[in-house]
């Protein structure tokens, strides 16, 4: 198989017409949402197997929730992604653990963890889906013992996370099916109608991949592992029940498929392409809140179209009255995250040094790189405004183009080609930028001089402010996914827009840069939270061999 043609064979649905065609209808539904219910109703079909169950002490369960939400701010990852991350730090310290390999052993423990935090429900989760979690244990450690024997320790090594990564998604699959692929697909028929990819330069294969992956990042808000993961899945549709003879198919092309994997996930245009695909979600993410409430009788709702259009419209009210509880949670969780992962850190280094160099704490500066930073973050929340009735509306008419046939879609162009500005205009606008950036910079750095600050004072408060300034943007970014057009934008706006756009850069490199030695992740994963997950199973085991005892004398029939 040639990996760098993913989609030839793919499972993603193809167009069933083309520039305009006519497509022949199977009922007044359109063939994007026949062909999601299909898949939706068949995943349900695989989780709801019924049979014993796991079920948890729910007091020991709130321990290990609370530690959870703790870790959770500590690493700052997406909601979208938090439980396959979670699968994957428990697997690799379990694994750690129980160097036997015991995957039996390791996939219960594994899925008590998960029920603990909460990231599955108590009492749901059938103990068969152990001995399936144990199977793909099994496989990977398989695949990794059979790439150790083609390479060296260090290569090995370095692809071991990649792997692994791979593996906690297949899991969570396995665990809780997410229906994910069903609303990517039902987005990617629906986007791949009404919307073309001019630029012919890219090959049809390539406009496939990258759309779906677009969309991937966009609706499903998925991370890189879960993307390799889906990719992995289409150059090998069986990878998911593969046996050893697939497997070491699998390890003799691994560093060609790794190659085309990644090379897909790095395309160059990739987030223009996102940018076009993010402002088609609000319909999707309003439809996938109909399914949910819905359940089984989505397709009674979408058959009476008027039915239809008023719960949309109450799913719209409510969702703009929660943006604001959204916002302030985002804006509270980001400033704890900066203050315990980083500004902790600032601090233990800015009062040493100040009073190794002066003697004394100057408490003015330490005040203003606490209280400031936290003020513009909420002065940023108070700019975003909830939708109106009107991104309602065209809420609607996107969602009525997904649900309902029609005949004659309106096809809209679209080309990620970057029409480059002349030379001269282009030099003087990076001239412009980089003024500003030393008007921005060094404006700061005279006012906090005039305040006391010195050095160290001044590059915490510069890398404080542009982290809070970042993670500020980015929760009113998220509270705007269900817009469909954009906010029109004040002239007061404007120059706040302009002002902090260097600060915004600069906490781009320094959020990338400090992800990297998040040295509190290091201490929560070998002094927490291994010992801690080894209190709660010895004290659950325990209140299960209590409690059978109880039952035992309970029960005990009368002689």
């Amino acid at each position: 198989m040639d990996e760098s043609t993913i989609f030839l064979n793919s499972s993603v649905p193809k167009n069933e017409g083309k520039n305009g065609d006519s497509l022949i209808p199977v009922s007044k539904f359109s063939p994007f949402i026949n062909k999601f219910l299909e898949e939706r109703e068949k995943v349900l079909k695989i989780f709801h197997q019924g049979g014993d169950t796991i079920r948890v002490s729910e007091i020991l369960g709130s321990i290990a929730h609370l530690y959870e939400r703790i870790r959770n701010v500590v690493e700052y990852k997406g909601e979208h992604v938090l439980r396959r991350n979670a699968i994957e730090r428990i697997l690799r310290r379990l694994l750690w653990e129980h160097a036997g390999r015991d995957t039996q052993k390791i996939a219960q423990v594994l899925l008590r963890e998960l029920i603990w935090a909460r990231y599955l429900p108590n009492d749901e989760v059938p103990r068969s889906k152990g001995q399936n979690i144990a199977k793909i244990i099994d496989k990977y450690l398989y695949f990794l013992d059979r790439l150790a024997n083609k390479n060296s320790g260090s290569a090995l090594s370095k692809h071991r996370s990649w792997i692994w990564g791979i593996a906690s998604c297949e899991i969570e699959e396995a665990v809780d099916p997410s229906n994910r692929d069903a609303y990517i697909n039902l987005m990617y028929s629906w986007f791949t109608t009404y919307y073309r990819w001019k630029d012919a330069k890219v090959t049809d294969n390539d406009k496939e991949i990258q759309i779906y992956l677009a969309i991937h990042r966009a609706l499903a808000k998925s991370d890189d592992e879960i993307m390799r993961y889906h990719l992995l899945i289409k150059i090998y549709p069986n990878w998911v029940s593969a046996d050893k003879t697939v497997v070491d198919d699998v390890v003799g092309k691994f560093y060609s498929i790794h190659e085309a994997i990644e090379k897909y996930l790095h395309y160059p245009d990739r987030f223009k392409l996102y940018r076009i695909v993010q402002r088609q979600i609000a319909p999707f993410e309003i439809f996938k809140t109909l399914v949910s409430q819905e359940k089984n009788q989505i397709r009674k709702t979408i058959d009476d179209q008027i039915q239809f259009e008023l719960k949309i419209h109450e799913i719209c009210r409510v969702k703009y009255s929660q943006i604001k509880q959204k916002i302030n949670r985002g804006i509270l969780r980001s400033i704890i995250y900066i203050f315990i992962t980083k500004v902790a850190l600032a601090l233990l280094i800015e009062i040493p040094y100040e009073i190794y160099k002066f003697g004394h704490l100057n408490y003015i500066p330490i005040g203003i790189n606490i209280i400031v930073p936290p003020t513009m973050m909420w002065l940023v929340g108070l700019t975003i405004r909830p939708p109106t009735e009107s991104n309602t509306l065209r809420i609607l008419t996107k969602l009525n183009s997904v649900v309902y046939f029609n005949p004659n879609p309106s096809i809209t162009d679209f080309s990620l080609i970057h029409i480059k500005q002349e030379s001269l205009l282009t030099n003087i606008f990076a001239l412009i930028y980089l003024l500003l950036f030393i008007l921005v910079f060094g404006g700061l750095t005279y006012l906090l001089m005039l305040a006391h600050f010195d050095i160290v004072g001044v590059v915490i408060f510069f890398a404080f402010l542009s982290l809070v300034l970042l993670f500020g943007f980015r929760v009113r970014y998220t509270s705007s996914e269900l817009k469909i057009t954009s906010d029109k934008e004040s002239f007061i706006g404007y120059i706040f827009n302009n002002l902090t756009m260097p600060l915004l850069s600069t906490g781009v490199y320094l959020s990338k840069g400090l992800a990297k030695i998040n040295f509190i992740s290091v201490i929560l994963d070998f002094l927490i939270e291994a010992p801690l997950k080894t209190i709660i199973q010895v004290i659950e085991e325990w209140t299960s061999f209590m409690r059978e005892k109880r039952e035992e004398v309970v029960e005990l029939p009368e002689q």
